[in-house]
């Protein structure tokens, strides 16, 4: 059977993608997913461990809400997501204690005023003055403008949220600047952000749905083992058959072809290899892939199921490094946000580390960690853990795309077509996205089929 596209990859730039080739292009499309089930980063699980919770793949609060990209995407395909309120507080644990931001920065009249202009500054600027910072760190723009201070302490510790990178020398201006000024044109805040009802499945469904209502199909349990080049073109794609009774470590699996007219690739950037013959592309794009392939970040984390709430509060919480592990810390209570998520009087609570992807992919550096974590969480939250029932651990080596570090945001990020294949594209917040993860994968998602649609008129 021929199909008119074939995405590899079912998060949500992979289903994004199909969906609005589905429905804007009348296009038959199949979405391959090598996991058991769609959804990528965005899946969630319901009556797990127990009954009445609702846990997600890995720690998340979508930027802007209702107002971000990921909405819009949904939108677009003609699926519907509620949200939860947005987050109404942020707290930094600093000295000992946890502080909100308010307390943390107490800024005179004149910082105040300074504030104001700053922002004024950051909502008026133009993609192009942010992407001449692309290339240089956030370090160096609020050196020129922001004196040491109160002030300055409140911007470098959003930037660390909006970039999960704990040292502004590290973090990407232009990222930071772009995240900034589209969280104030739309909410009037430096950084906001929110939680859809039912969980971060609740982004994914919906496209799921447009997929297989517009003729297309969505294939679970359907790990691809190559993309088919030939010449300037792809033909398709190679799949496993699952026949073998081997084990992993032994196992070359026959497999089945599918042909398509077009192929996307909606993959990390380090997944690539493991799919496409690189001697077939030219050798510069394949030098710079296999350079950058591992500058991502990494978590490892808990969801956690707690007898009774530790905060009413609808925030989130962060650290530039904790007591223990000494690595950035984020947590937040989804079932604040949503109460759906967790029994009545009870609470969900997501906390992890930020961390290297080296130390994330390693087994036995991310057991530690997350040793380290539970005895940073008897610190941070003294009574948390007499009330956890259950913990479930996890970790995510390489997420958020590229890391946000100068060279490796906005233009300098991988085209969303493969050069010298004229139907092979690139999906995903590695490829031409801005913003945090879910809305850049979004972002990246529609821009990318508009680019293959274009290209098929």
């Amino acid at each position: 059977m021929m199909w008119d596209a074939v995405v590899v990859g079912a998060g949500i730039a992979g289903l994004g993608v199909a969906a609005l080739l589905a429905k804007e292009g009348g296009l038959k499309v199949l979405v391959l997913e090598r996991h058991p089930r769609p959804g990528g980063r965005l899946t969630s699980y319901r009556d797990f461990p127990e009954k009445g919770w609702t846990v997600d793949t890995g720690l998340h609060l979508i930027e802007l809400g209702d107002q971000g990209l990921a909405h819009l995407l949904n939108q677009r395909a003609g699926a519907t997501v509620e949200w939860g309120p947005m987050s109404q507080n942020v707290f930094h644990y600093r000295e000992g204690r946890w502080v909100s931001m308010a307390e943390l920065v107490r800024m005179s009249p004149q910082e105040r005023a300074s504030l104001r202009d700053l922002m004024g500054t950051i909502s008026g600027l133009t993609d192009e003055e942010i992407a001449a910072w692309d290339g240089r760190p956030f370090q160096d723009w609020v050196e020129g403008r922001v004196p040491k201070g109160p002030l300055r302490e409140l911007l470098v510790t959003f930037a660390m949220i909006m970039t999960t990178i704990p040292r502004p020398e590290d973090m990407a201006a232009g990222e930071v600047l772009y995240i900034g000024r589209e969280n104030l044109r739309r909410k009037r805040q430096l950084l906001s952000a929110g939680y859809p009802i039912g969980g971060m499945a609740s982004l994914t469904l919906g496209l799921q749905r447009a997929i297989e209502g517009h003729g297309g199909e969505v294939r679970a349990r359907a790990p691809v083992k190559e993309v088919i080049l030939r010449g300037d073109r792809a033909l398709g794609v190679r799949v496993s058959s699952g026949k073998s009774p081997y084990p992993d470590e032994f196992r070359l699996d026959d497999t089945e072809e599918i042909s398509a007219g077009v192929v996307v690739c909606a993959l990390p950037i380090y997944q690539l290899p493991a799919i496409l013959d690189f001697s077939a592309l030219p050798s510069w794009w394949s030098r710079r892939i296999l350079a950058i392939q591992n500058e991502v970040t990494g978590l490892v984390g808990f969801m956690l199921g707690l007898e009774a709430p530790i905060t009413g509060e609808v925030c989130f919480y962060s650290a530039m490094e904790t007591p223990v592990a000494r690595h950035p810390f984020q947590a937040f209570p989804a079932s604040n946000f949503d109460p759906g998520v967790a029994p009545q009087g009870r609470q969900l609570f997501h906390v992890d580390l930020v961390c290297d992807y080296e130390e994330a992919a390693n087994p036995v550096v991310r057991r530690r960690l997350l040793e380290a974590l539970w005895e940073d969480l008897g610190v941070l939250f003294p009574e948390m853990r007499q009330l956890v029932t259950w913990r479930l651990p996890y970790y995510v080596a390489g997420c958020d795309g590229l890391a946000r570090k100068p060279g490796l945001v906005g233009r300098f990020k991988p085209e969303l077509r493969a050069p010298g294949i004229r139907n092979l594209y690139f999906a995903g917040d590695t490829y031409q996205g801005r913003g945090l993860a879910t809305n850049s994968a979004a972002r990246s998602a529609m821009e990318c089929a508009e680019r293959i649609l274009g290209d098929l008129r």
